[in-house]
């Protein structure tokens, strides 16, 4: 029989605070444990930021293209529903789905539940007139209305909601499914811990204390109303990470009580973050759509699929989808590189993010990175910048137009691609061409 396959995606878990990624703090134990006799990769990279661009492409192995004329929240819409996903794939080799994902821009809101026979959201459904009301408040701010934000955000902070929601209060329904769910089985589960703010439970306060979760509060609206780019003290700074530690430590506790429940079922897990966290080195924090190594730079581990070692070069999480139905001996399409196939040796990847109808596009090698966006180009070598702060396009030149024309050829490859796709869905419609 095939085996059992679970993907756990952390939300905004930065690779560098992780303990098999050399951090200094006892912040993924059980991650830790999972890595020691698994296969990981040390320079995973998110295929985009923030959440839906990223998990659009985990869940259909294609980078996310936005076209301004029709809206970037809009395009991932499009895309998630218009492919053929990793749920579908795995559904179609039979395998029972399952999946649950307390965050709305990885929810059945843009057709992330396609293809799972269980998806659990928490949206909220239509049942009178309140509930109606608070869906156009919901769908608003998923779009960008900012009186809506607060109103959401204000709303998660009473009822302990969405980015609120500690994987504790849904872990049984996690459970429960299993009990009836037929094997093989995929499972996949988004936790929104380290999402920010922070909140770790007392029990799992190692390094922050009550007053500092109190305090946390009026530092995300600073966060929030500045723009993500606040004034912090060197107190206000520590306080933050300490809290972010500890709530990657809770986080990882998810991890630990999978790996006891579902031993049994011997499955494959699969551990990732959609994408990191800022904390100041570009004079931002939280995870705006930009491509710093902070954001892009991923933990990525696989454990017990009898693959072990560590994979320096670069890899991308657009990968996932293609990785995890070779692991499921499933039959695809996917035009990502498996990472567990032979001839998987791209020497370089790519990241891409969307705002205000602006493209930015990273390249990604082991050692370089080359970031363009409308008006700017930057060249760094992470080898001894690996904060990226030093500029070298002017000293570099040569390099930087090399890069340059990857980008170039990248996004007109990925364009091309989408034009001949787009113009096969229309024959396929009885249009015309």
């Amino acid at each position: 029989m095939s085996q059992n396959i679970i993907l756990v995606t952390y939300d905004s878990l930065r690779a560098d605070h992780c303990g098999f990624m050399g951090y200094d703090r006892d912040t993924t134990p059980a991650l830790d444990r999972l890595a020691d006799d698994g296969l990981v990769f040390e320079n995973a990279t998110a295929s985009g930021v923030p959440t839906i661009a990223s998990m659009t492409s985990v869940m259909t192995g294609e980078h996310s293209l936005a076209s301004p004329e029709i809206g970037f929240n809009e395009e991932q819409r499009q895309q998630v529903t218009g492919r053929t996903t990793l749920a579908e794939v795995l559904s179609d080799a039979g395998y029972t789905t399952g999946a649950l994902s307390p965050n709305p821009p990885a929810s059945s809101y843009f057709g992330f539940d396609d293809g799972f026979d269980w998806f659990e959201d928490f949206l909220a459904e239509d049942k009178g007139v309140v509930e109606r009301a608070w869906n156009k408040i919901f769908n608003r701010s998923i779009e960008g209305g900012a009186a809506a934000t607060y109103l959401r955000l204000a709303r998660n902070v009473i009822q302990r909601e969405e980015v609120l929601r500690p994987w504790e209060d849904y872990y049984d329904r996690i459970r429960a499914w299993r009990e009836q769910a037929e094997e093989p089985y995929f499972l996949w589960v988004l936790l929104l811990e380290p999402h920010h703010p922070w909140l770790p439970p007392k029990e799992y306060r190692r390094w922050s204390s009550r007053w500092d979760a109190y305090k946390s509060f009026r530092h995300y609206w600073e966060m929030l109303n500045s723009g993500w780019e606040p004034d912090f003290s060197e107190a206000e700074h520590r306080r933050l990470l300490n809290l972010y530690d500890d709530s990657i430590r809770y986080g990882d506790e998810f991890l630990a009580r999978i790996r006891d429940d579902f031993a049994d079922d011997d499955p494959a897990i699969v551990v990732h973050a959609d994408h990191g966290e800022e904390f100041g080195s570009h004079d931002r924090y939280g995870h705006q759509p930009y491509l710093t190594e902070d954001l892009t730079q991923v933990p990525l581990v696989i454990g017990n699929a009898d693959r072990a070692g560590r994979v320096e070069r670069p890899v991308e999480l657009r990968s996932l989808a293609p990785t995890i139905a070779d692991l499921a001996g499933a039959s695809h399409s996917f035009e990502a590189d498996s990472l567990v196939a032979d001839d998987a040796k791209r020497p370089w990847v790519a990241s891409k993010v969307f705002a205000e109808n602006q493209r930015r596009t990273a390249i990604r090698t082991r050692d370089a990175k080359f970031v363009a966006e409308p008006g700017r180009r930057e060249l760094f070598d992470l080898t001894t910048d690996p904060d990226e702060q030093d500029d070298l396009t002017a000293e570099r030149p040569e390099v930087a137009e090399a890069f340059e024309q990857a980008v170039a050829h990248h996004v007109a490859s990925e364009q091309e691609k989408r034009a001949i796709r787009a113009a096969g869905d229309e024959l396929a419609e009885g249009g015309e061409l």
